[in-house]
């Protein structure tokens, strides 16, 4: 792959903060900025490569195969220690392209260590289909801009860090540079996916946040057991048990604090008091009624924020290949946050009224940001 360097980098969201449309919006059209240099070529079966065609510039040059530490760690070391992404990283391969003259640029990987496994429902039954992921112990200094975010698919698409449990429960986790990593396990609770009228209704793919259960069996990061990897060495016999015992829903609902009518567009967010990792969410239907479901004892923050009255989109649906359902924002409230204790049963009557805003928060546009 030839990933163009970028000029410019835009800074990457928070994942601790909530930003509102306006970054959400540039940290996407950064995203497609930086596809806009990317180059894609197969190997031949003696390594070698070829690309025709190259726009002029400067290129990183990266290959990714299973089991070889992917182009993201490689990048993300970078930037760890403090190496300015717009220029040319040192250590990594480059290629200057100019108009209609050759260049070549050779590519060393290094090989990964690995971490393998299983997922287990608590019976002892395999856990099927479940996201399994190598997460680094160590915090990220300098997340990656949303330039780069190509690079991370790229990754993802050919295996590594990123696994999928398998008809028995076993996983295998690839190509992971030499460090201390956390083993987690990502259970989809609720997805829904529709078309209607040939555009994605993401309305219908709100889900509750996914279930992140941690090795060898805990919700909380901080008692997750840590795994040591080197250099093609593998870890095995690692065991991730999912067990739902003892967990609870929360419900209620959001209402206007000025006719009490319920509200049909709001996220509310679980965050554990003691523990800023574990949150649980879900969002409102029709009336403003909502359930939180798996969340474990605890006291929690209840927080109430993007509400809104919404209705279908009058507006006319873009066209091309990529469309989405959208609606508008007849009126917009104020974030709520109220304390939810959680006990040894489920949580009803957690309701908030809420105050309306001066302003009408103007929803995030994709199809307009797609025409851009």
């Amino acid at each position: 792959m030839l990933f163009g360097v970028p000029t410019t980098t835009t800074a990457a969201l928070d994942p601790n903060a909530k930003p509102d449309n306006a970054a959400i919006a540039a940290a996407m059209k950064s995203a497609m900025g930086g596809m806009s240099s990317l180059v894609f070529t197969q190997t031949s079966v003696d390594g070698s490569y070829f690309a025709a065609n190259v726009a002029p510039g400067d290129y990183y040059v990266f290959a990714t195969i299973p089991g070889y530490v992917q182009p993201t760690a490689l990048v993300q070391a970078a930037a760890d220690a403090g190496a300015d992404l717009t220029k040319p990283i040192p250590g990594l391969p480059l290629v200057h392209v100019t108009a209609d003259r050759s260049a070549s640029a050779d590519v060393t990987l290094p090989r990964g260590g690995a971490i393998a496994g299983r997922v287990l429902w608590d019976d002892g039954s395999p856990a099927t289909h479940l996201v399994v992921t190598a997460e680094s112990t160590q915090p990220k200094s300098k997340p990656l801009p949303p330039e780069f975010a190509m690079l991370a698919m790229s990754g993802a698409l050919s295996g590594g860090a990123v696994n999928l449990s398998d008809d028995l429960g076993n996983f295998r986790l690839s190509g992971l540079a030499p460090g201390e990593y956390r083993v987690k396990a990502t259970l989809q609770v609720k997805l829904n996916f529709a078309m209607q009228g040939g555009a994605m209704n993401l309305n219908s793919m709100k889900a509750d946040k996914p279930l992140i259960i941690y090795a060898p069996s805990t919700l909380h990061k901080a008692e997750a057991r840590a795994v040591t990897v080197k250099a093609a060495d593998e870890q095995r016999d690692q065991l991730v048990t999912i067990n739902l015992g003892g967990m609870h829903s929360v419900s209620g609902s959001i209402t206007s604090a000025e006719d009490h009518h319920g509200i049909n567009s709001a996220s509310i967010e679980l965050t554990d008091v003691s523990d800023k990792d574990l949150v649980r969410s879900a969002g409102v239907d029709a009336s403003g009624n909502f359930t939180v479901s798996f969340v474990p004892p605890g006291t929690y923050t209840m927080e109430v924020s993007d509400a809104g009255d919404t209705e279908p989109s009058k507006a006319k649906s873009a066209s091309g290949l990529i469309k989405f359902t959208t609606t508008d924002t007849l009126k917009s409230y104020e974030d709520a946050k109220q304390s939810v204790i959680v006990g040894d049963m489920d949580v009803t009557g957690q309701n908030a009224a809420l105050t309306p805003s001066k302003t009408v928060k103007k929803g995030l546009d994709l199809n307009e940001l797609l025409k851009q």
